[in-house]
């Protein structure tokens, strides 16, 4: 029932999305951008930034940049900044458009737990994982996406895929992503010489490979405070989990993981996975529950090639390095269920993303205000075009026709 009420034309979407990025690149918007810092002027990554009162926001990159566009009627408004490790921060946005230097500086908060408080680490992964329905958004919401997918062989660019998408979820208390819809893509040209198929789209094991989001084995796993450290005033502890050989589908090398827990609350703010390199950032709705902001994972690999691309690569061994770096930005939240619009495309889920058959809109990409890209897709998108001579554009308007 609930899918049912969620579908909506896309041809109708189209035209809605389109209509909303044209009106918003005129007269009627401001474009915030800059970087947050620290106090020695090292990037902040992974930053929350949000309207006072409002979800309305952003998140900085792994580079510590970010861009948000507004309407002019909101240049009095505030931001809010946040950060895992620093002191929360208060910004009135005409105040830093008036800046010559557009740098937020974040100050480093001191923790100093009071030991009276501190669980053993088995308890706080127990009473944070009893609690994800009340500290998380665990009821269906829709998330809007952008994700990216490059590839890479030898160190060398081979191929980049992008799609903004939307998805129906409840969150890390569950273990799938109840629906799917792609509204927009465009992938350059393939030049990869092992071409690695996924069974489905990215964004499935984006859910399934996150720990919380599994039953965990957790008298098998070894449970251990590692580290502590703070957001948004609170204080976190950090909790490693390393499972042994075998115990974990997902983590069948005994690779660890670390969970940041809020000591108070019990939230899980903050995810690392060693097994995939994978970081999940999550961040406040206006309510306080948490929802995904920030999600990247990358995964390498030697791959076996033929004897003649061996020779023609002339390579000594039959194999090549293959690598495959996965970046997603939330970029909004829905959590009124009668204004959730979520096409569910039965060939996400079974479909790698650069084989599903999404429309290239020019129009739409060269109007819609994506988050900043970071060092590694700048240097991807540059490599894709000066290592074979065909401007990205090309690439895009030619390997997205069907």
């Amino acid at each position: 029932m609930l899918l049912k009420k969620c579908i909506i034309t896309r041809s109708c979407l189209v035209l809605t999305i389109l209509c909303c990025y044209i009106g918003f690149s005129q007269s009627n918007t401001v474009e915030v951008d800059g970087v947050v810092q620290d106090g020695s002027n090292n990037p902040v990554p992974y930053a929350n930034i949000t309207f006072t009162n409002k979800y309305k926001g952003t998140m900085t990159n792994e580079d510590g940049a970010f861009l948000l566009e507004i309407f002019k009627s909101e240049v009095n408004d505030s931001l809010e900044i946040s950060c895992m490790g620093y002191e929360p921060a208060k910004v009135k946005i005409s105040d830093y458009l008036s800046q010559p230097e557009k740098v937020i500086r974040l100050k480093e908060s001191i923790v100093e737990l009071d030991e009276i408080k501190i669980l053993s680490p088995v308890e706080y992964v127990q009473n944070a994982l009893k609690n994800l329905k009340n500290t998380t958004i665990s009821k269906p919401h829709q998330l809007t996406l952008l994700y990216r997918r490059a590839s890479s062989e030898e160190k060398k660019a081979r191929f980049f895929v992008e799609h903004y998408m939307k998805i129906l979820d409840k969150g890390p208390s569950a273990m799938e992503i109840i629906a799917i819809e792609v509204m927009e893509g465009r992938k350059s040209a393939d030049y990869r010489f092992f071409k690695k198929k996924e069974f489905r789209h990215s964004v499935v094991p984006m859910t399934i490979r996150n720990p919380v989001r599994q039953h965990l084995p957790m008298k098998k796993i070894t449970w251990k405070k590692v580290g502590d450290t703070s957001y948004d005033g609170e204080d976190v502890v950090i909790i490693e989990g390393r499972p042994p050989k075998g115990a974990y589908k997902y983590m069948a090398n005994g690779q660890p993981f670390k969970l940041y827990i809020g000591v108070d609350t019990y939230a899980i703010y903050r995810i690392e996975n060693e097994a995939n390199n994978s970081l999940y950032v999550y961040k406040k709705h206006k309510d306080g529950r948490l929802f995904l902001g920030y999600h990247s994972r990358q995964w390498t690999s030697q791959e076996k090639i033929s004897t003649e691309l061996q020779r023609r690569l002339g390579k000594g061994i039959n194999q090549i390095q293959a690598t495959y770096k996965h970046e997603v930005f939330v970029l909004d939240i829905e959590t009124d269920r009668k204004r959730m619009r979520v096409r569910h495309q039965e060939a996400a889920p079974k479909t790698d993303m650069a084989d599903l058959k999404v429309p290239y809109n020019a129009n739409f990409w060269a109007n819609f205000v994506a988050p900043p890209d970071t060092k590694y897709f700048k240097a991807i998108k540059a490599e894709l075009e000066s290592n074979f001579g065909v401007p990205l554009e090309k690439q895009f308007l030619y390997a997205n026709k069907e």
